[in-house]
């Protein structure tokens, strides 16, 4: 690209985010007013059950691991609720989305949830396209293994990136302790950023039939120690890399394929409070298609714990830190009979999935205060790993100026070694400003 043509991708990039915070601004500036009056009766969304917010931002990298740079984004999320009958109510929800430069930008849009909720005395049912999140640690969850996330999403929060399946949940209550079944038809793995590799191409499997996933789970709360078992028998979020050679690929490229393989996963967390701090502990084992260690394109048996806790200082400053360890059965650090371009993807296997080496031991924290009666906050969360060394941090400003309207600004930050996944999201370093309308 020319020096000419960047700056003309900047600013149009701008003004497609000043078009679309003007459209936000208008909205906003109402709040402000109706906030210093009286109380308003509530609008036809909300007699509906419709909220939502709209959201517009800059972000000065994508996270696609590409050369794109200073994009607008422009974000419409909608959510419905309603209660049918006693027993029976409904939820969807749901985004749409723009960002790129104003000549140039990319339309998406995201079914995130639509169920029913059915409820017979003790039994809990809920069919349709859900978001299943499992686990007690902060924000590194060995157990959450139903449901992906669009890790590419430019969106300052983590559950706004979380993708619903389709199932069925079955939980029935036996008082404090409940026991769910689930059933999952439908397979949506993680979406990520695929690394540039010249003279390759990536090829997605697609399972013809994931139907046969499903998962159990016992959990207890409400007592001094909430814990949880769970067993999930499916398909890999994560895909392995493979080589295909395949010489019908126009240009004579090699096909890196992207498989989802069937895994087993054994998960526990628990919870529990000693005076004014809270511990936590989440643990999985995961028993994949290699159970040897043989094959470099499917990843090894791993064990993944994590044990932490957090404390509150005076009314705002939480602190929260958490040790990481992982551990991989089988692991090889050489695979003999190799060609250089299978060991290249090998190697690139390895990082992708956190198995350069057979074990890791690594921390997180999270620190976070409030100021102005609670309306602003600050929040910095860093998590990283030593051998191979690694670290990504991320700190967030939130400015609630009304009830309606707030302000984002933050960063993340990736650095590492290049055999350590936060070396290769280095290029995915970003900053933001959201402006964001609830309704």
């Amino acid at each position: 690209m020319d020096g000419n043509a960047r700056p003309k991708r900047v600013r149009r990039a701008l003004s497609l985010g000043g078009l679309l915070l003007f459209a936000l601004v208008l909205p906003g500036r109402s709040a402000l007013a109706q906030d210093s009056t009286e109380k308003t009766e509530p609008s036809l969304l909300q007699e509906a059950g419709v909220t939502g917010s709209v959201r517009v931002g800059y972000w000065s990298s994508t996270r696609n691991l590409d050369p794109d740079d200073h994009l607008g984004a422009g974000m419409i999320w909608l959510k419905s609720t309603r209660q049918v009958a006693s027993p029976v109510s409904f939820l969807i929800e749901g985004w749409t989305a723009l960002r790129g430069p104003a000549g140039d930008g990319d339309a998406t849009g995201e079914l995130r949830e639509a169920f029913v909720d059915l409820r017979f005395g003790r039994l809990d049912v809920r069919a349709g396209r859900q978001i299943i999140a499992w686990g007690r640690a902060d924000g590194l969850n060995p157990t959450d293994n139903l449901t992906g996330e669009d890790l590419t999403l430019l969106a300052p929060d983590d559950d706004d990136r979380r993708l619903g399946t389709t199932a069925l949940r079955a939980s029935y209550y036996l008082g404090d302790v409940s026991v769910a079944g689930f059933w999952l038809p439908e397979f949506r793995g993680h979406r990520f950023p695929l690394p540039p590799t010249p003279g390759f191409t990536f090829a997605h499997d697609r399972p013809e039939w994931p139907g046969d996933q499903w998962a159990l789970r016992v959990e207890q709360t409400g007592r001094a120690v909430d814990w949880s078992a769970s067993y999930f028998r499916g398909r890999d979020l994560t895909p392995d890399l493979g080589v295909r050679l395949a010489a019908a690929i126009p240009g004579g490229e090699t096909a890196i394929a992207l498989s989802h393989h069937r895994v087993q996963v054994f998960g526990a967390d628990m919870a529990a409070n000693l005076g004014r701090i809270g511990l936590r502990a989440e643990g999985a084992y995961v028993d994949t298609e290699d159970g040897g260690g043989r094959d470099p394109f499917i990843k090894n048996p791993f064990l993944f714990v994590v044990v932490g806790g957090d404390r509150t200082f005076g009314e705002y400053l939480n602190l929260n830190v958490q040790y990481l360890y992982r551990v991989v059965r089988g692991h090889r650090t050489f695979q003999p009979g190799l060609s250089p371009t299978e060991a290249g993807v090998a190697e690139l296997q390895g990082i992708l999935n956190t198995q350069a080496t057979r074990v890791q031991h690594g921390a997180s924290f999270r620190v976070s205060y409030k100021w102005l009666r609670e309306t602003l906050e600050g929040e910095c969360a860093a998590a990283g790993f030593v051998g191979p060394d690694g670290l990504a941090l991320r700190p967030k400003v939130t400015y609630t100026v009304t009830d309606h309207w707030k302000v984002l600004a933050g960063a993340e930050i990736y650095r590492g070694d290049s055999s350590s996944v936060f070396g290769l999201l280095r290029p995915n370093s970003t900053a933001f400003l959201e402006a964001r309308w609830s309704f």
